[in-house]
């Protein structure tokens, strides 16, 4: 993004657009001074092109970082290079205007240089000022990214574990109870370490949708496998909100706790439904069970870490544009219904 804005302000279109805007301020200026409107544009354009010119590199020098410098040395470059910008400004204006106009070119040495020093003084100043502003600006975004970086791997290092673990669990029970079914079950699993290396080493933390659901399927097999029919699975996807964005590894403390929690522990087991669609330019991804519910107010108790790194994982992504809902109740099952927004993951950007 930063290349662009640069290559941006390089471009010939836009030093031409300001330096037309520049003359256009000030030929009502020299019309007001009594000249005809030949000798004003002429006059206008001696001023801006020399300006904008000279500006561009003054944008370009204060833009430059100064490792080392302290403050008053800082001052000391900055008050150097505003001098010589404003004479260089006062200088192209002189021999821009003498062989044009010998006369008034004297006049404006004698007259207009000490306020076009003035003014030179003053504009560098005001670049200057712009362009730390933009500087600083830009260093506290790379920080704050560097930061939402380092939380979303705590988070992702958090859940790991925690989803090992009960993985390997799992395959454990199954060796002992159906070896034959653990060499597919051990496949499966390949399949999800593979994806959880691939999401912790991409630098774009987001995947399509219907990559996260595949990932999802191979742990739900899994858990298949140890639960048999009492885990039912049921799926309601529309394919316009499969290729759209979200987080790698969001749904999959979700469908853990919808096991874990809602089914698991019931004798008849129950079904866990996946859900998405696209509303409203939104995506919207939801996973419900039928299973054995929560108080309301007390389910952040059992399945706490899950939800928490949820709603943490939406906050850090996309701060202020997107929700969580939980609807629960005690019998009733679980619902979580994800609200984002809805754009193409960045790999698959064209």
């Amino acid at each position: 993004m930063r290349a662009k804005l640069d290559a941006w302000r390089r471009s010939p279109i836009l030093l031409a657009l300001v330096i037309l805007a520049g003359t256009a301020l000030l030929v009502p200026v020299y019309l007001g001074q009594g000249l005809p409107w030949g000798h004003a544009i002429a006059a206008a354009l001696m001023v801006a092109v020399p300006g904008v010119l000279l500006g561009g590199c003054a944008w370009r020098f204060a833009r430059r970082p100064r490792k080392g410098l302290g403050r008053r040395r800082a001052l000391v470059v900055h008050g150097l290079a505003a001098m010589g910008f404003a004479v260089a400004w006062m200088a192209s204006i002189y021999l821009l205007a003498l062989p044009v106009h010998r006369e008034a070119a004297q006049a404006f040495l004698y007259n207009g240089a000490p306020w076009q020093l003035v003014g030179g003084l003053i504009l560098y100043a005001a670049i200057a000022a712009n362009a730390q502003w933009l500087r600083t600006r830009e260093q506290l975004t790379e920080q704050a990214l560097v930061a939402t970086r380092a939380e979303l791997q705590a988070l992702r290092a958090q859940l790991d574990p925690h989803f090992l673990f009960n993985t390997l669990h799992s395959l454990t029970q199954l060796a002992r109870d159906d070896s034959a079914a653990t060499e597919q079950a051990l496949e499966r699993f390949g399949d999800l370490m593979r994806y959880v290396l691939h999401s912790g080493r991409n630098e774009t933390p987001e995947v399509a949708l219907e990559d996260e659901l595949a990932f999802i399927r191979h742990y739900l097999a899994l858990e298949q496998l140890r639960l048999g029919e009492r885990l039912g699975v049921e799926e309601a996807l529309e394919t316009e909100a499969l290729e759209l964005a979200v987080p790698s590894l969001l749904l999959q403390p979700l469908v853990e706790n919808a096991v874990r929690h809602g089914i698991a522990p019931r004798l008849e087991g129950g079904t866990l439904r996946l859900f998405a669609a696209v509303e409203e330019d939104s995506l919207v991804v939801e996973v419900v069970d039928d299973g054995q519910g929560a108080d309301p107010e007390g389910c952040w108790l059992g399945r706490g870490l899950g939800l928490s790194t949820v709603r943490r994982q939406l906050e850090l992504h996309y701060p202020g544009s997107s929700r969580m809902e939980v609807t629960t109740a005690p019998g009733r099952g679980f619902a979580v219904r994800l609200v984002l927004p809805g754009h193409l993951p960045q790999e698959r950007v064209s």
